[in-house]
């Protein structure tokens, strides 16, 4: 493709768009919107967690707009893969122009260029061209750096000038943007966020992401131990007990053998083979400890189950499920809602009050206690883009300084040969007043050697 079909493509209304500072200004708006949304609305958690706060509606259609997984969905992708191209189409249209600035040589720029500039002094001279040439040297290498010099038979040009570089501090800023992107997409496609909820004392190997359609278990490659879950509170004189700070002692686990025993507490992740583990909740599980009596053959089993499990009955191939735990039953104590199965026989529910014995299908069943067990609530993490992110901030960082406290600052001294004057004057891109003093001082100091 010609010239022509280049300068064609580029007049695009597309192109235009892509390249616009408008649209990077649109991008940078709604990606802080939508990070409002996530932060107001509960990033992967359980399902039910949705639908007891939002209704089952409401959940299905925040769901399908991926707003419980707001970071990994293809939408908020689409927007940072967008916003990186627009960031690169402004630079690189811009950047020539602004390359040549910096790479051209300054000294070139001749009398009536350099009567124009913003900042001008014309001082008479009482030595040579080259003496003043020589003294006119020394005092802008101190104030602006080293000085070019261009003689000809008619003129000498003296260039200096200084933060040359500055003028890529936008690129900086744009090239660290980038960079923080690329490393927010990283994190997005190859990162995970899941969560696992373990008793105090027990081990699990899996965690459980969220998907669009429910939660998946997601092997760790280990295993983790919660050896003890403890709680502190607030000493007060109140009723109601505040929590102060909840700990985990973790170890985990690699081919059964400890690897690493650690506490991890709110805001004090813990890291182990590229995971990150947070504190994120608690809670209390109970435990029914039961007695099952088969009735014709007088055998007694002591079974321990929990709330929503299913439990084979010994010798046999009947089984229960435990449906509801409740703490209070029309105040005649704690009891449970089972539901009983046998072969041939219409599955029956019950329920069952802690003390008193029900007879179903031939067992007798008996609660006789009920244990809360403490777990710990944890949140785990991968994120291979993080680094590249932290990188991009500190080039951020580099950039702006670079952007809001350094100028392009030059100086030129022309010097004819055929006149007792000579001309000195200057810009700067920004930062006037900073230049302003800079310019007083080079006038001043060739004044008095004049």
């Amino acid at each position: 493709m010609g010239k022509g079909g280049r300068e064609r493509i580029r007049r695009t209304p597309l192109w235009d768009l892509l390249r616009s500072v408008r649209l990077s200004i649109f991008l940078l708006i709604l990606l802080a919107l939508t990070s409002i949304v996530g932060t107001l609305i509960k990033q992967n958690a359980p399902p039910m967690e949705y639908i007891q706060q939002f209704g089952v509606g409401s959940y299905r259609f925040l769901n399908f707009l991926g707003l419980f997984d707001m970071y990994h969905s293809w939408w908020f992708r689409g927007i940072l893969a967008l916003l990186a191209i627009n960031i690169f189409l402004c630079s690189s249209s811009r950047f020539p122009r602004i390359w040549s600035k910096i790479t051209r040589s300054q000294s070139e720029i001749g009398k009536i260029q350099s009567a124009i500039l913003p900042y001008g002094k014309q001082l008479k001279r009482s030595l040579s061209p080259d003496e003043v040439a020589e003294k006119a040297s020394s005092i802008t290498r101190g104030i602006f750096g080293k000085p070019l010099l261009s003689e000809t038979p008619e003129e000498i040009v003296i260039f200096a000038e200084r933060g040359r570089m500055s003028r890529l501090g936008v690129y900086i800023t744009h090239l660290s943007i980038l960079i923080i992107l690329l490393g927010a997409l990283i994190g997005s496609l190859f990162g995970f966020k899941g969560f696992v909820n373990i008793l105090e004392g027990e081990t699990a190997d899996r965690i459980f992401t969220r998907q669009r359609h429910g939660t998946m278990p997601k092997p760790l490659g280990f295993a983790v131990r919660c050896d003890d879950f403890r709680i502190t509170y607030y000493d007060t004189n109140a009723q109601e007990r505040l929590v102060k700070e909840y700990i985990s002692t973790l170890t985990f686990l690699e081919d059964g053998k400890e690897v690493m025993k650690k506490d991890v507490r709110v805001n004090h992740p813990l890291t182990f083979n590229g995971l990150r583990f947070y504190q994120s909740s608690y809670g209390s599980i109970p435990e029914m400890a039961l007695t099952v009596e088969n009735e014709n053959q007088g055998e007694n089993f002591s079974i321990v189950a929990r709330e929503g499990e299913r439990v084979g009955i010994p010798e046999s191939k009947a089984f229960f499920q435990i449906l509801k735990f409740h703490p209070q039953i029309h105040n005649l104590g704690q009891g449970i809602a089972m539901a009983f199965f046998k072969p041939m026989a219409m599955p029956q529910r019950f329920w069952l009050l802690k003390a008193r014995p029900k007879l179903v299908g031939g067992y007798q069943f008996t609660l006789k206690d009920v244990i809360q067990r403490e777990y710990t609530g944890l949140q785990v993490t991968k994120d291979p883009g993080v680094w590249i992110v932290w990188f991009g901030c500190i080039l951020l960082v580099w950039g702006l300084m670079v952007v809001f406290f350094s100028s392009h600052q030059r100086l030129w001294v022309l010097i004819p040969r055929g006149k007792p004057t000579i001309l000195a004057s200057g810009t700067t891109n920004k930062n006037r007043m900073a230049f302003e003093k800079r310019f007083h001082k080079t006038i001043a100091a060739l004044e008095r050697e004049l």
